[in-house]
């Protein structure tokens, strides 16, 4: 079959690519087949590809050849032996695991040097007794050559030094021509929105590396001379722009006039053509005022399963084309417009494919237009090489070939590139794929041809506009969506600032927000009973903490007295307004306005953020996502619970909500969103230090429709009329984000408040062995310092397994990113770290200028710009296991490093503190991964991930231990509302199938019959309650709680939640306990797995208790002993107990209550339901697991179709 094309240059360029690969067949070299029949094999079994990459991953981590051997077994064992192997390499891989294992010091290294050795076809080995007589070779095979420096990933302005000189040197080097170079090896603090900062420093490092090319000649085999070439590389999308702008502002100095330098396009970028054609009109300006022309290396673009990791993390639309065709006709488009003869002699191409029909194509396009001399032929060192030396041979052209270059020593930085070029041989829709072996009367070969002559058909119907086409400055929405209408729940997107529309938007955010002295402070009163009060009230002013040293007023805001808070509570019960009253529905279709108005307000919030709290415009935006997806999640979750037909809910009352000032926006709008959403009327008292922001936040909830009787702001003295507010006996219930004194004073005040409280965390990241340390770093370094270290989620100890912390190399990479991390105002955009909220003092200011035994300085905090708010980062080495910064949270921009022996030692130093909020892993080891998951003690696990940066339903935020005071509900949980909610039953639950067997279900099987033929009468209401509550609680458990939860399923990130049971459960027995009420605790603390303790009062004999000690009680507490205790022993117990279950709130005593609070103890005393997706939630504690399980875009054995 010899399919047709309508374009006679199509055909043309196709009876070509046919000439080029029969001659390459013919050309193929003995190694060469041995190595296709391999790769042919490798595509024939996809999972060895998988296991080839988790081997080439994983092999290099470590320096211990045993710690190597064992991983390396465990993959082969855990997989099996490549049968893509050759049977060599098969017995030597089983040669291995039965002996090689025992003995690595012999069989490690030669194991790497073997896969080193396999890899050099590749990555060419960078010491010079080897490149040199490979650049030679090519030299004389007339191919040119593009060298690619791979290295650790540049973190710091240190490595962007050292690889810059490296730069510099192959330029002064008479064996190298020609050189790639990343934007992001030259500078490591790139930033999308700092645009022009980003621009000016590539512009100044740039210059230096052009200006050396330019002053260097390369002799060519002929004996022609040339200055040395650089070629800028494209990498992710967020680059593209910055990498044009460098690129152009560059040249365009006087002394790059008559030079030429050369920068990649991406034709899987819908952008790139329109980037072209900007780029060529440059170019031909360039050259008709006596300038030099420029080359566009054209690449379909290699980096797509990253940008599809990176759209799914960020719900932005992919950057790149989601189809081969489209990539195809574009890169068509490109080349076509490219040829023209006015476009090519200013703008040369370089046509960079393997597949032949694209490069036939060119070739045949450039002929047509006369300009073949303008373009070359452009190939990666070691791809197919029998398949360039067919083309020179054939059409007399020149070659070069793209080469990586690594030393031993940088092998390890190769990875990234071996599996993206893997993924490129073995892509479906890949002309490599195919390539190996290939003949042209194959139906492989009719394949590929009718998809470029599909891809000619669409080269002016492909898109050519941006798929990321967010603009802050112009957004409209939909009036009918979130979660009112839509039904369904997803995650806000954050502002991308890769986008020049809304770089400008932020310009503009902080022209409004950025006050000069003369600006008139803005007054924000107090908002109680539905009036605004800001007259005879005490007046505080805001500074802007950016610029304290001009002493500019931004607001001047009024105090709340104890009068305004009587009334706040008074107007808050009598709910005048009627919001109580409302329907669920009602209170949704509010609320989701009010998403709508933060959505609206994101400029605002963003703006009054930095300027009331020194928080930088890309930190601040992910709160405001978050703040949205709260209001839109929220009642969403409550109208759920409603649609039970079996309860009736309500709210409970009148909530206060106390929020910090680290997360301004967030926290507060989750509290308030969540109380409103479960029928409750609002007190809302924020941090002192973030009054305006909070001001804003509430004008968005009062514009939606929420009454100002509703949502009252009390802005007002923490230690003065505070007190006030939480002791007030007609508050039912406090939402407290802040420090673990502040619950425990709040509790030692009114111990009988529920208090859903999330505090303080010494939130730690292990770096084992078998971690990918460039990796860790990077993910350390945003962990440990982002909002400046000001995050309760913040990393604020580093655990480095000993191999780790001897590593010098990882300690001088860690010192040198902290070093470069960028520290200013906020106002300037390319700060990474603003202002503190406040002078350090206490705990963090001892921490940042002080010393512990055994501790020294990696990296010395220094106070900066005459402003006792600006910070730099500090790292303190050598931390002491029971040292004041182990076990002491700092709340700033400082961390304490540890070594451990091991990954055990690690989670014991960790568990030590006490805290339990995050925790991080770095590890590639699936095995180190289960152990750590099984023993940290954390609500939120993150593994290959940063600590920071929680999303709503995806990972629901909340700790436990030190953590937490109350239920321990999470943030941004299914379940959070729940808890400011009253339940009713009005029927019976609805149960479904169950699934597996339990002795508890038997047991109230037995009992029904026993009731159905007359026996157990005197407890059959109870029992019969029981009967119907136990199958609810385990129908529940089975589909809900033992259930491990992923709502998104995004590509490349694992984000679970499950329940784990509370631990040890006391069930409180009171004499006013119905039987129903004992049996369906005891059931449920026993069918959540939970370690049971039934605590009855010494005197008490009813008819409760001579059924749990007949033999019917027995069956139900199995081995569960009764225990009786008097309130005073039960309090003397306390301390070993994780949570006291009673049947009500009047039956907790006071002094139980008191001691509870003194213990940080949290009694549940929720009516008992039946329901057991309610009931159940006192048994259990939620735990998110966060897992970034792709490498470098690659999923794995999850990425198998």
């Amino acid at each position: 079959m010899n399919t047709q094309h309508n374009d006679p240059a199509a055909n043309e360029a196709a009876a070509l690519a046919e000439k080029w690969q029969n001659k390459a067949n013919k050309l193929v070299r003995f190694t060469e087949k041995q190595q296709q029949k391999q790769m042919m094999r490798l595509i024939r079994n996809p999972m060895d590809k998988v296991i080839l990459t988790k081997m080439i991953d994983q092999s290099f981590r470590s320096g211990s050849n045993a710690r190597v051997a064992d991983q390396v077994s465990y993959v082969l064992n855990k997989y099996g032996v490549p049968k893509f192997f050759s049977i060599a390499e098969k017995g030597l891989m089983q040669l291995f695991l039965k002996a090689g294992r025992y003995t690595p010091d012999i069989s490690i290294p030669r194991m790497i040097k073997k896969i080193r050795a396999d890899s050099a076809r590749s990555v060419i080995p960078g010491e010079k007794e080897a490149l040199y007589p490979h650049l030679s070779k090519r030299k004389k095979d007339g191919v040119r050559m593009n060298l690619n420096h791979l290295g650790e990933a540049v973190l710091g302005e240190g490595e962007a030094q050292t690889r810059l000189d490296t730069y510099l040197k192959d330029m002064e080097d008479p064996e190298i021509e020609y050189i790639s170079v990343k934007i992001s090896t030259i500078y490591s603090q790139i930033n999308s929105l700092a645009f022009e900062n980003t621009v000016d420093v590539l512009k100044n490092r740039l210059t230096r590396l052009f200006r050396t090319a330019k002053n260097n000649i390369f002799v060519h085999q002929n004996g022609t001379k040339s200055p040395k070439f650089v070629n800028l590389d494209m990498e992710e999308y967020r680059d593209l722009e910055i990498t044009l702008a460098a690129f152009t502002r560059t040249l365009d100095q006087p002394e790059f006039k008559d030079y030429m330098a050369g920068i990649v396009l991406q034709a899987y970028l819908p952008d790139s053509f329109e980037e072209q054609k900007k780029l060529t009109r440059w170019a031909r300006e360039r050259v008709a005022g006596g300038g030099s022309p420029i080359k566009v290396r054209i690449v379909k673009g290699a980096n797509m399963e990253m940008e599809q990791v990176d759209a799914a993390i960020h719900n932005w639309p992919l950057a790149p084309y989601d189809n081969k065709p489209e990539v195809d006709a574009n890169y068509k488009r490109m080349v076509d417009y490219g040829m023209k003869p006015e476009n090519i002699k200013a703008v040369h191409l370089g046509i960079a494919s393997h597949n032949l029909f694209e490069q036939a194509y060119a070739y045949i396009t450039a002929k047509k237009h006369g300009v073949e001399k303008f373009s070359s032929f452009e190939m990666l060192e070691g791809m197919a090489n029998h398949v360039w030396r067919a083309i020179r041979e054939v059409s007399e052209e020149e070659i070069l070939l793209y080469a990586p270059v690594a030393t031993r020593d940088e092998f390890i930085n190769a990875i990234a590139y071996l599996i993206r070029r893997l993924d490129e041989n073995t892509a479906e829709e890949n002309f490599l794929r195919y390539s190996f072996n290939l003949k042209t009367d194959s139906e492989e070969w009719e394949f590929l041809k009718k998809g470029f002559f599909e891809s000619c058909d669409l080269k002016d119907k492909a898109k050519n506009t941006p798929n990321r086409i967010q603009d802050r400055s112009n957004e409209s929405f939909p009036e009918k969506m979130g979660t009112f209408y839509q039904g369904e729940f997803n995650n806000e997107p954050d502002t991308d600032w890769s986008l020049g529309v809304n770089r400008k938007w932020a310009e503009a955010v902080r022209d409004k927000w950025m006050k000069k002295p003369e600006s008139k402070p803005d007054e924000i009163p107090v908002v109680v009973a539905g009036k605004e009060i800001f007259a005879d009230r005490k007046i505080l002013d805001r500074f802007d903490p950016n610029q304290i040293n001009d002493n500019i007023c931004i607001a001047k805001y009024a105090l709340a007295n104890n009068e305004d808070a009587e009334l706040a509570v008074k107007t808050a019960k009598a709910d005048p307004d009627g919001w109580r009253k409302k329907t669920c529905a009602q209170r949704h279709e509010i609320l989701s306005r009010a998403a709508m108005e933060l959505r609206a307000a994101r400029g605002d919030l963003i703006g009054s953020a930095a300027a009331d709290t020194g928080k930088v415009f890309t930190e601040a935006d992910p709160e405001v996502s978050e703040a949205v997806d709260f209001a839109e999640f929220y009642p969403w979750t409550a109208g759920l619970l409603d649609k039970m037909e079996n309860i009736e809910c309500r709210g409970k009352g009148v909530g206060l909500v106390i929020t910090p000032w680290n997360f301004p926006i967030a926290i507060p709008c989750g509290g308030i969103a969540a109380s409103l959403a479960a029928g409750n009327t609002v007190i809302f008292k924020p941090a002192s230090a973030a009054v305006i922001t909070a001001w804003h936040l509430c004008q968005c909830f009062w514009k939606a429709g929420v009454p100002k009787n509703t949502l009252q702001f009390i802005p007002c003295s923490g230690s003065s009329t505070g007190p006030k507010l939480t002791g007030h006996l007609d508050v039912d219930y406090i939402i407290l984000t802040g420090g673990t004194d502040t619950g425990m004073e709040i509790l030692k005040n009114r111990p009988g408040i529920l208090l859903a409280a999330e505090t303080g965390g010494k939130n730690a990241t292990i770096v084992t062995a078998m971690a990918d340390r460039d990796q860790a770093v990077k993910n350390i370094l945003h962990s440990a310092f982002s909002n400046c270290g000001q995050k309760c989620s913040a990393t604020s100890l580093v655990i480095l397994e000993k191999e780790v912390f001897e590593d010098e190399n990882f300690k001088k990479q860690f010192v040198d990113a902290a070093k470069s991390y960028l520290v200013g105002s906020a106002w300037d955009f390319k700060n990474k770290m603003a202002a503190l909220i406040a002078p350090p003092k206490g705990d963090l200011k001892k921490a940042l200028t002080q010393l512990e035994p055994g501790e020294q300085w990696a990296l010395k905090p220094e106070n900066i710009d005459n402003n006792p708010y600006m910070w730099t980062p500090g790292i303190k080495w050598n931390v002491q296991p029971g040292s004041y910064t182990h076990m002491t949270e700092f709340f700033g921009p400082v961390v304490g490093v540890m070594c451990a022996e091991n990954l055990e030692h690690a989670v014991e130093l960790v568990n030590q503190t006490g805290y339990g909020l995050t925790s991080g892993l770095e590890s590639l080891d699936k095995r180190e991964v289960e152990i750590w998951k099984d023993k940290i003690e954390a609500g939120n696990l993150y593994i290959n991930r940063g600590t920071t940066g929680a999303i709503v339903l995806r990972q629901p935020f909340g700790g436990m231990k030190k953590s937490a005071l109350g239920a321990g509900i999470k943030a941004g949980s299914p379940n959070y509302v729940t808890q400011f909610m009253e339940f009713e039953e009005k029927d019976f639950p609805k149960t479904g199938a169950i699934q597996n067997d339990y002795p508890i279900l038997r047991t109230t099987q037995e009992w029904k019959q026993k009731l159905d033929w007359g026996q157990l009468a005197e407890y059959e209401t109870d029992l019969r309650k029981t009967i119907r509550a136990i199958k609810s609680y385990i129908y529940n458990a089975e589909q809900e709680f033992f259930m491990a939860k992923d709502y998104f399923r995004l590509r490349g990130e694992d984000n679970i939640m499950r329940y784990l049971p509370l631990g040890t459960v006391l069930v409180r027995v009171h004499e006013k306990d119905s039987l129903f009420e004992v049996l369906a605790r005891i059931a449920g603390a026993k069918i959540a797995g939970c370690s049971l303790i039934t605590g009855l009062p010494r005197e008490l004999e009813n008819n409760v208790t001579k059924f749990l000690y007949s033999r019917e009680g027995k069956r139900i507490l199995d081995k569960t002993p009764l225990i009786r205790h008097t309130d005073q022993e039960l309090i003397e117990i306390m301390p070993e107990i994780d949570r006291i279950r009673y049947a009500d709130q009047d039956r907790v005593p006071a002094p139980v209550f008191e001691a509870a609070a003194k213990n940080g103890i949290y009694i549940s005393r929720n009516k008992v339901m039946m329901e057991g997706r309610i009931e159940m939630l006192h048994y259990f504690q939620e735990q998110t697991v966060s897992h970034s399980y792709h490498r470098y875009g690659n999923l794995g054995e999850r990425g198998l179709k």
